[in-house]
């Protein structure tokens, strides 16, 4: 029998980590989170194999020096991801789809990169915390630039009305990750208790009483820094979503060039595991479920 494929779409504005995403989530299921869960992550065929490791795995964790232009934006990475312990499940062919975010903040978005919406089982949405009113200090590097807003709402939009997927109520029904990348700008205007900081508990798995308190936290972090739009936003137009933040690379990077030692992320792979939890992959039950 062919394997389930799931096409994972990841969208976010310019600079707000995609790639860098994708690189530590491709190093965490080759290796800590995959020892830890028994998932085993293989390319499909040789220009993925190719890809993961000259624009992803060797720039940040060997040369730690990421390039300076989004890697491999709009390709597609297949892998098959299957799982040896616990209940038996099938494989899964785990598609990982770029897109190019400064097409997608143009005041006329490029159709084809709205085009790859359609195919998406899930799709990854990252909100820079640069671009959220209030979430950083203004010396983190840049004044806000709204694109991703901009990019948010057309993200959302095409979701709902693109290849016939609403539910009930004109609701898209693709699962919706909505990250905060970039946690490490965030972390001093915390709450002192903050799940945000705490690390997951290895071996749990998709942990859904975790999640609850993720999601509830970051609505109401969402609501001080941007009022009520992006919480009314996803209530409209989405049936399934959930909120995260996670810092990929641990610390800010200095310059172009990874922290000593290489990326050290933190809960980055809250959004996999939700996502792997939706397809199946993971058990998990309560309100995060």
């Amino acid at each position: 029998m062919a394997d389930r494929s799931r096409v994972v779409v990841l969208a976010g504005a310019a600079g707000s980590g995609r790639s860098t995403f994708v690189a530590v989530a491709l190093h965490a299921l080759r290796h800590r989170l995959g020892e830890e869960l028994g998932l085993t992550l293989l390319p499909r065929d040789d220009r993925t194999a190719t890809e993961a490791r000259l624009r992803y795995e060797r720039p940040f964790y060997e040369d730690e020096h990421p390039p300076p232009v989004a890697p491999g934006a709009g390709v597609a990475l297949v892998h098959r991801l299957s799982r040896s312990t616990g209940r038996r499940r099938p494989a899964v062919s785990l598609v990982l789809l770029d897109t190019s975010g400064p097409r997608f903040a143009d005041p006329e978005p490029d159709e084809s990169e709205l085009r790859k919406l359609d195919v998406a089982d899930a799709v990854l949405l990252l909100l820079d915390p640069r671009d959220l009113t209030g979430a950083v200090s203004p010396a983190a590097g840049r004044a806000p630039t709204g694109d991703s807003l901009r990019v948010a709402e057309r993200v959302l939009d095409r979701l709902r009305t693109g290849r016939g997927r609403s539910a009930a109520g004109g609701r898209a029904r693709v699962p919706v990750a909505v990250a905060v990348p970039k946690l490490d700008l965030v972390t001093p205007w915390l709450p002192p208790h903050s799940p945000l900081h705490r690390e997951r508990r290895p071996g749990t798995g998709f942990d859904a009483d975790d999640r609850s308190a993720v999601h509830t936290e970051l609505r109401a972090l969402l609501a001080l820094w941007q009022g009520e739009e992006i919480d009314g936003w996803l209530r409209e137009r989405c049936a399934d979503h959930q909120l995260f933040a996670f810092s990929a690379l641990g610390a800010a990077p200095r310059g172009a060039t990874v922290p000593p030692g290489g990326p050290r992320p933190h809960r980055a792979e809250d959004p996999l595991l939700w996502l792997l939890h939706r397809f199946g992959l993971l058990d998990g039950a309560g309100p995060g479920r």
